[in-house]
């Protein structure tokens, strides 16, 4: 994912962890790098295939 503008992706139905730190190397999907940070991943839950925006935090 891009780092410098809006983007889109589909997420498959099921629990995705979502990044809120904007550290991860596998943005937007939460991969533990927040650690020590206070930050959290967002549980996202979807029941069918969804498009969803996303831009890492500044």
């Amino acid at each position: 994912m891009s780092d410098k503008a809006d983007e889109e992706i589909t997420l498959e139905a099921g629990t995705h962890w979502m990044c809120t730190c904007g550290k991860s190397s596998n943005y937007p999907f939460c991969d533990g790098s927040h650690k020590g940070s206070g930050a959290a991943p967002e549980k996202l839950t979807v029941e069918k295939p969804t498009t969803i925006p996303v831009k890492r935090p500044e």
